[in-house]
């Protein structure tokens, strides 16, 4: 219908007479929409895209991360979980696409992902402590229309002077606050976790998924079986970043330099 795909016959039947037959050839193949489970619309893929983002105004972001959505689109990406964005920028988006879908993939917004104060991803505008403050910041995800909560259990490599990557920042009790919390309204929780402990907490308190995924220690990177064997048990989702194991342990800190 237009330029849409209305419906799809799987009976392998030939079309009724008269019907249009669009012939894409022996070259070309026909998928359902990607998704794209882990982006940031509103980094860029320069060398320090937190600066780029932290000196950009919100009508500059805007304008970037309706390209990058475009462009996800372009690339056969049609739905994508945004887990992370200054200001409820995302949320923007999410309003334009009901009206234009052709515009960009449907997003799934986090928001401002939840962060110690001072710690990994702080920049986004999410830094918050405490039980009851935790409990207030997702009812106020909730009550924005976000559709996932993501809560930076974990250090990260982007964010200078926070926790190196292995490290904790929520414990077990903050994380099941939270979990608790989104639950109860009927949100998902993504947790980022690469170091070890952190993965185990998530787990323990019940997130929905976690981001990353690295095993990583002071010492290095070396997965847990036991660990992965509870994940499989939970039914936990995990989105992995792959790349080189971090060694030695001179390296952990820069073992993956765009993973947030």
């Amino acid at each position: 219908m237009g330029d849409r795909i209305v419906r799809v016959d799987r009976t392998g039947a030939l079309p009724a007479d008269g019907g249009a037959v669009i012939d894409l050839g022996r070259s070309a193949c026909l998928l359902p929409g990607l998704i794209d489970t882990h982006v940031h619309l509103a980094f860029d893929a320069g060398p320090d895209p937190v600066t780029s983002l932290v000196s950009a105004s919100d009508g500059d972001l805007l304008v970037h991360m309706r390209a990058a959505a475009r462009s996800a689109l372009l690339a056969g990406i049609t739905t994508v979980r945004d887990l992370g964005d200054p200001g409820y920028l995302s949320l923007a988006l999410v309003e334009e696409m009901v009206g234009h879908p052709e515009h960009g993939p449907e997003i799934l917004a986090a928001g401002p992902p939840l962060a110690t104060p001072g710690g990994h991803c702080h920049f986004f505008g999410g830094e918050v402590e405490g039980a009851e403050a935790l409990r207030a910041a997702v009812r106020e995800h909730h009550a924005r229309g976000c559709a996932v909560i993501k809560i930076m259990a974990g250090g990260g490599h982007m964010t200078p002077g926070s926790v190196a990557p292995h490290a904790s920042q929520y414990g077990l009790q903050d994380l099941r606050v939270v979990v608790d919390e989104a639950h109860r309204l009927g949100l998902p929780v993504a947790a980022h976790a690469h170091g070890i402990q952190a993965i185990r907490d998530a787990v323990e308190a019940g997130v929905d998924s976690l981001e990353h995924v690295s095993f990583l220690s002071a010492d290095g990177a070396a997965s847990d079986p036991d660990l992965i064997d509870t994940i499989v048990r939970k039914g936990t989702f995990v989105i992995l970043t792959l790349g080189p194991r971090p060694w030695p342990r001179s390296s952990v800190l820069s073992w993956i330099p765009t993973a947030a």
